[in-house]
């Protein structure tokens, strides 16, 4: 029963992940207007640019930090345990 309902969930999850994107694309670029979307883009591809280098930075500093407390296994289950990837 639980595998069904979690099934469910991730399917209707992934419908509206499709679905919403669709509906709302048309009216945001109506209200937004041809400049407003154009700086939306402009905006969101700077962020994006920034998120990339900083995601390049964290793993290598996540690397740099676990190595440097390889004798220590309480401070390296503590890096570990808060990592994301």
């Amino acid at each position: 029963m639980k595998v069904v309902k979690n099934y469910l969930y991730n399917a209707s999850y992934q419908l509206l992940a499709i679905i919403l994107p669709l509906i709302t694309a048309p009216y945001v670029s109506r209200t937004l207007k041809p400049s407003g979307v154009g700086i939306y883009s402009y905006t969101n591809s700077l962020i994006q640019w920034f998120t990339i280098l900083s995601i390049l930075g964290i793993d290598l500093y996540g690397q740099k930090q676990i190595a440097s407390v390889r004798d220590n296994k309480k401070v390296e289950y503590y890096f570990l345990g808060n990592t994301d990837s």
